[in-house]
């Protein structure tokens, strides 16, 4: 695998989000600018709703990246987009292949499989990933498919899919780059934060995912080593805001600010701890819509058919909105003592910029899932200029380059005479010796050499003559 690099945008409700990385195959993925801009209403719910401002923004952002001096004079060709939104949702497909005879499984029958399942969908939706949860062998279940032999293969999916307008809104959206098109590709949001978020064992035991932004909440379940099921709210953290600006009369900026700084949701909202009337309403608000957004997303996982008993590695939380103060606390006593933690960003990823790892969660997610997929280089570099150099005394004009152990023979004056078989390296001239006094040798042609030598090394600079003393040159 050789040196690459990596650009991934994220176009969230709140904030559109950039990243550029390089990826090493030896020292890893090593981020190196990151980039935002409020989304000003542009992106709605996760769906883009202006296509002409959501355009300006990334624009911004590409700019921004581009003129970052880990980046320069790079130029972003190639973009990776995170797919998601309120419509994302999952549902069950079952696919089964009779091969007529004992055969092995190849990769090509796992795919014709794939194919199968997504075919038996009578859906008008956009498939984002077919991901497998089991297969069967002549009825057996078998872990790693490829390379057993059967004449009958079975699978069950969990397929993601969205609403077709999520997918034809992203493709609205011009991303170019020094005028230029650039090419994207699409990664479906919720699979990169939890390939970087969960561990196999997570995985394995049984885990809820859930991503808390800003005007939507995806919640993931995995069991058994698969994912079981995604489901998408349409509600997040901006429903607290707007509930403090209606109730307190304050602008969105001012509603912000208090949510963070004063705010934090409670479990029990009777005789609050707070120093004033007003910080005591900010805090049942705030507590009130949270508890909301928590019932919600215990509904998704009880309605899936999941207890907290089946889910021992308890709950994972990622987006802005979890970091609201007491959030997983509420969330925890609220889901039957399930135990939560925070999504951590790989430690194997280091950094050249000053973004705080656990505020570009999704966007470094987003790098490190293009870079274990794909084998696409997203900057293109144009080629160095050829280096000038203008010979002085101190720094000569660079000799050619020998073979190691060459050694330079110096030329002299002589050598290039030498040749001549009418040289005699007994008689030296100097500048001042009379052309008559060179020896004329057997013929002109001798003589004319031996003077386009001395002219070549700049001691004679006369025209040539012949032998009646009239100049050659005339």
């Amino acid at each position: 695998m050789k040196s690459k690099y990596i650009a991934a945008i994220d176009l969230g409700s709140a904030t559109i989000r950039g990243i550029v990385a390089s990826v090493d195959p030896v020292s890893g993925i090593t981020v190196l600018a990151v980039e935002e801009v409020d989304a000003d209403d542009s992106v709605r719910h996760g769906r883009v709703q202006n296509a002409r401002e959501a355009s300006e923004r990334v624009g911004e952002i590409i700019r921004r990246l581009e003129n970052n001096p880990s980046v320069a004079p790079g130029h972003i060709s190639a973009i990776y987009v995170a797919q998601g939104g309120r419509s994302l949702i999952s549902t069950h497909a079952n696919a089964t292949i009779k091969q007529g005879a004992d055969a092995e499984i190849t990769s090509d029958t796992l795919a014709q499989l794939h194919r199968e399942a997504r075919y038996s969908l009578a859906s008008d939706r956009d498939v984002l990933v077919i991901a497998p949860r089991r297969y069967f062998v002549n009825q057996t279940e078998v872990k790693k498919i490829v390379g057993a032999f059967g004449n009958t293969l079975r699978g069950e999916f969990t397929v993601l899919t969205c609403s077709p307008e999520n997918k034809r809104a992203l493709d609205r959206v011009n991303i170019v780059s020094a005028d230029q098109p650039v090419r994207r590709e699409y990664v479906t949001r919720i699979l990169a934060q939890t390939e970087m978020a969960l561990t196999d064992s997570d995985r394995q035991r049984g885990v809820a995912f859930v991503d808390f932004g800003a005007e939507t909440t995806t919640v993931a379940v995995f069991r058994e080593g698969a994912l079981q099921m995604a489901a998408t709210l349409p509600m997040g953290s901006a429903n607290i805001t707007r509930d403090l600006c209606a109730v307190l009369g304050l602008s969105h900026d001012q509603a912000e600010n208090i949510k963070h700084t004063r705010g934090r949701a409670v479990a029990a909202r009777v005789n609050i701890d707070a120093p004033d009337a007003e910080s005591r309403e900010i805090i049942n608000l705030i507590s009130a819509r949270t508890a909301e957004i928590i019932a919600n997303i215990n509904n998704i996982i009880t309605e899936a058919g999941f207890k907290s008993a089946d889910l021992p590695a308890g709950i994972v939380i990622a987006g802005r909105g979890s970091r609201l103060n007491g959030f997983a606390e509420l969330l925890e006593s609220s889901l039957n003592k399930m135990k939560v933690r925070n999504a951590a960003v790989d430690a194997s990823i280091a950094s050249e910029c000053d973004a705080v790892p656990a505020e570009h969660f999704t966007l470094i997610a987003l790098a490190r899932y293009a870079a274990a997929h794909s084998d696409i280089d997203c900057l293109l570099f144009p080629d160095p200029e050829p280096e000038l150099h203008t010979e002085t005394e101190d720094q000569p004009y660079p000799e050619t380059r020998q073979p190691e152990g060459y050694r330079r023979r110096q030329v002299s004056d002589d050598d290039l005479l030498k040749d001549d078989p009418d040289y005699d390296d007994t008689e030296d001239f100097d500048d001042d010796t009379p052309l008559d006094d060179i020896p004329r040798g057997n013929g002109d042609d001798t003589r004319r050499g031996i003077l386009e030598r001395l002219r070549k090394i700049g001691k004679w600079l006369a025209p040539p003559q012949d032998d009646q003393g009239t100049d050659l040159d005339s």
